[in-house]
């Protein structure tokens, strides 16, 4: 994310009220555990794998519930700006809600979330609602929405008592604003505290910088680490998915596979990689991540940057869970049964490219000429995280049906083929009125944003999502009564919503 100033620069006073206040963060900070400590083992004398969060639960909201609806959300990267994108549209979410598909009466989406996937920006509402719920909705915009973030950035450079990150190489300046985020919003939190919430999961995605994937921090792939993640703060999981390059350090994980032996994980992927594998199977490619991490020769430390350089839409760490598990994996046979309803929903929060490049002679300065080329590399590849998320809740719908079919022909009263899923992609380019669109893309990628410009994004996509026709349609389990309409002639593609195809709702 960069440190461009907000395109509005907040007063001098709070500018300075804010810089005072991270004297005194600075002159107390709070402790947080550098690295990641070795995985337990059971009564039976094996590693206790079911300690990590995440493991084995993500059918257990349904079963408890006995919805019929899987919710899925990913949250963007970008700064500030995502975050309280991101915080509007879980407003919108407990705005809708749900009738029929099992369950009680009284439900909304937002209480039908089974599963959150968050990158950089986005990171910051995620944990925080699974931390906190609906508290989050009083507390997160004054703990970290209107907090003068880079003015604690800023310290950390200037002031000499911060400046351990100079002296110290186990100690980076990431590391320090872990700190940071814990004092702020966190307070000391891990992720036994999340487990201990519920669902829905929080998955918080950083990029492996050693192959450039995407790293989530849950349970199974600490778990092929050997490592306990229960105690692991909330605070730097956050830290490493927004460690944008150049101004943050990586944040680093110590493997301890060689204390598991040959033990794995039982959600592991797997697959056979003697035989010839296609060199576009993403169940390969998992399964060859998953066996470099339990090599203790391989890989004996994990570096983490921010989740942006793999998936700034963070759909591809949320569909990768599901790509690892066969049809005869017992928790994947578990959500086909419970399931009719499919609803993933993208809340995309990066702004547009400049477009004034094209008619500059020079690229002013170093920072824009990195904003601008990161920026057009992640809009791009974003483009095709996309299509691959429409093939693959297609593919996955394909999956649920095979699976239920295969058990009865009838399945909670409904054809075992009753399942539909659906694709939603909501962004700061679906905002009809073209002069708040234009304001609301032009607020850049940083982590100080003035407070109205704040205020505008969650209002925007609390209205995103709240009048959104198709999150309205599923939550009734009724056919659209209008067709929404389209940002491109080519006709949507049955049962998914993507940018290209565009079911995306414009107030």
């Amino acid at each position: 994310m960069s440190l461009r100033p907000a395109h509005r620069p907040a007063p001098r006073r709070a500018t300075l009220v804010a810089l005072f206040t991270a004297l005194a963060l600075g002159a107390c900070q709070t402790t947080v555990p550098a690295l990641n400590q070795p995985l337990p083992r059971d009564p039976a004398g094996r590693p206790d794998y079911a300690r990590n969060y995440g493991f084995g639960s993500f059918p257990e909201h349904r079963e408890t519930t006995g919805s019929e609806l899987m919710v899925l959300l990913a949250f963007s990267g970008g700064g500030t700006r995502s975050a309280a994108f991101a915080h509007g549209a879980l407003r919108g979410l407990r705005a809708i809600p749900v009738q029929g598909l099992g369950g009680a009466d009284g439900r909304t989406l937002l209480s039908e979330v089974d599963y959150i996937a968050a990158v950089s920006g986005g990171s910051f509402p995620a944990a925080h609602y699974g931390l906190f719920r609906d508290r989050s909705f009083e507390t997160f915009p004054e703990q970290f929405l209107h907090r003068d973030i880079e003015a604690y950035i800023y310290g950390m450079f200037l002031l000499p008592w911060n400046w351990r990150w100079m002296v110290d190489d186990a100690y980076g300046t990431n590391d320090r604003m872990a700190e940071v985020y814990d004092a702020l919003m966190f307070r000391g939190a891990t992720f036994a505290d999340l487990a201990r919430r519920g669902p829905p999961l929080i998955s918080i995605n950083a990029t492996e910088i050693a192959t450039g994937l995407v790293f989530p921090f849950q349970g199974t792939l600490f778990g092929l680490l050997c490592s306990d993640m229960s105690g692991y703060p909330v605070a730097r999981a956050v830290a490493a998915s927004s460690a944008y390059p150049v101004v943050f350090s990586a944040i680093t994980l110590q493997s301890h596979a060689g204390e598991c032996g040959d033990a794995r994980p039982p959600v592991s992927p797997q697959v056979d990689l003697a035989a010839p594998q296609s060199e576009t199977s993403r169940r390969a490619q998992l399964a060859q991540l998953a066996q470099r991490l339990s090599d203790a020769e391989r890989t004996r430390w994990v570096h983490l940057m921010d989740g942006g350089i793999a998936d700034n839409l963070a759909l591809r760490g949320l569909l990768n869970i599901l790509i690892s598990l066969d049809d005869e994996h017992e928790l994947f046979r578990a959500a086909a049964l419970r399931t009719r309803r499919v609803m993933v929903l993208s809340v995309d929060g990066q702004a547009a490219s400049d477009p004034t490049l094209s008619q500059q002679r020079s690229v002013g300065g170093l920072m824009q000429l990195f904003s601008a080329v990161s920026g057009t590399q992640i809009n791009a590849y974003s483009f095709e995280t996309l299509a691959l998320a429409e093939a693959q809740v297609e593919a996955l719908v394909r999956r649920f049906r095979r699976v239920r079919c295969a058990t009865a022909p009838v399945i909670g009263g409904r054809p075992c083929d009753d399942v539909r899923g659906e694709l939603v992609h909501v962004s700061l380019a679906g905002i009809e009125d073209p002069e708040l669109r234009r304001r609301m893309q032009s607020i850049p990628t940083a982590l100080t944003l003035p407070r109205e410009d704040v205020d505008a994004l969650v209002e925007v996509g609390e209205s995103l999502v709240a009048r959104h026709p198709v999150l309205q349609e599923l939550a009734r389990d009724t056919p659209a009564a209008a067709t929404p309409r389209r940002s491109t002639p080519r006709p949507a593609r049955r049962g998914t919503t993507t940018a290209a195809a565009s079911r995306q709702f414009v107030p």
